[in-house]
């Protein structure tokens, strides 16, 4: 009998930055959401001015992130087929149609809160967003207080059915990685809470920055009011603990890694030690963990707009690093011989990357601007606002 012994095979990294972003996006959107629902699922009163602007962000990076996805595919025009083509023992085919149950939930969830301003803004307004407001109330332009309370009830249901929607959106991604046996890096129970609690830091450094500029440049009070400082230093705060939760699972993850076994060890290795080690220890840890949290661990550094603006785009930073280090380094380990797996970038996911970065900018631009999510003014009021002129008799709603 003949035996053939293959050894140093190379398997090469299939999921590359493509999907790793696409992760990023995805934990983007849920961390929004679930702040934005602290207000009007959980009753925290003080964070509901931020409610409109959490959601717009949840539905605008819902937007983009499958792109990567159909991007990534050798035939994208064919990604409509995991519609039809179920698995029920596959993440990926959940999150098929999860990717569309939450991204729908959030757009009702959004109208219902924004349904009393798109009334308002049809009344008081003119031109183009009197045009837009008076389409967007559907025909329900009823401000009674039955129809308003009822508004409420909506709100309060599709939040909280949102809620776990978010959290499942981007919980898949871990349970993906998770069932694959053969990569150590990513065969953990840990690997779901890993990605979401990061998608928390990173969902509330983006929040922060989002609102500090489009509060300053598309509020009706065209600034950050004390009242809007606060709520930014608790965010900050928020931002802090769940800093405080990411680096403890990360902690025991590699507790189990380093003594679970040779290949959880090699893995641990590579981000330690190896060639991993500068984008992990530096970007990952340094930059995205640990000053974030002494900025806003301290109170007199908290209250600097200038640094939690600081702290909240290293988060960002430490994440999407994070994203490669386990998505693109847990591929790179071999599963025989003693090689890395190579992995470089293609051209064409660059690019691709950098255009759904720009969109993505653009249509946050877009939202923020023509929707009431600072609630809404007269035209006569912006007149007066830009010129400094008290003006009286205006409506505001918010």
């Amino acid at each position: 009998m003949e035996i053939t012994y293959l050894a140093n095979v190379e398997h090469p990294v299939q999921l590359g930055y493509m999907i790793a972003i696409y992760f990023f996006y995805t934990g983007l959107s849920a961390g929004s959401f679930v702040l934005s629902s602290l207000g009007t699922v959980f009753g925290i009163q003080k964070f509901k001015p931020i409610a409109k602007a959490g959601v717009v962000m949840a539905i605008a990076l819902l937007v983009v992130a499958p792109l990567h996805l159909i991007a990534d595919l050798e035939q994208p025009g064919r990604f409509y087929t995991l519609f039809f083509r179920l698995n029920p023992t596959s993440a990926i085919s959940y999150g098929t149609f999860l990717l569309t149950l939450y991204p729908l939930n959030c757009l009702i969830y959004l109208w219902f809160m924004m349904r009393k301003d798109f009334v308002l803004g049809a009344q008081k307004l003119t031109g183009f967003r009197q045009a837009l407001y008076s389409f967007l109330t559907f025909g329900k332009k009823d401000l009674s207080p039955a129809a308003l309370a009822k508004d409420q009830k909506w709100i309060k249901g599709l939040g909280t059915l949102g809620v776990p929607l978010a959290l499942l959106v981007h919980g898949y991604t871990g349970f993906i990685l998770a069932n694959m046996q053969a990569r150590a890096l990513w065969h953990t129970g840990l690997m779901p809470l890993i990605f979401l609690m990061s998608a928390m830091v990173s969902g509330t450094g983006l929040l922060i920055l989002v609102l500090i500029l489009t509060q300053r440049f598309f509020s009706p009070e065209r600034e950050l009011t004390s009242q809007r400082r606060v709520v930014l230093q608790d965010i900050a705060r928020l931002m802090m603990w769940f800093i405080v939760v990411d680096g403890a699972l990360m902690v025991i993850n590699f507790i189990i890694l380093y003594f679970g076994n040779a290949a959880g060890y090699a893995a641990a290795e590579m981000l330690l030690f190896g060639s991993h080690s500068a984008m992990f220890l530096g970007v990952e840890i340094g930059l995205g963990l640990v000053i974030p949290f002494v900025i806003t661990f301290w109170s007199k550094t908290r209250k600097s707009i200038g640094l939690i603006s600081l702290a909240s785009l290293l988060t960002l930073l430490g994440v999407i690093a994070m994203r490669i280090n386990f998505v693109v380094g847990g591929q790179q380990i071999p599963l025989s011989g003693n090689a890395l797996n190579p992995y470089h970038a293609e051209p064409k996911h660059l690019i691709f990357l950098g255009c759904f970065a720009v969109l993505e900018v653009v249509i946050l631009y877009l939202a923020f601007k023509f929707l009431p999510v600072y609630g809404i003014e007269s035209e006569t009021e912006r007149t007066s606002a830009e010129h400094n002129v008290p003006q009286s008799g205006g409506v505001s709603a918010h």
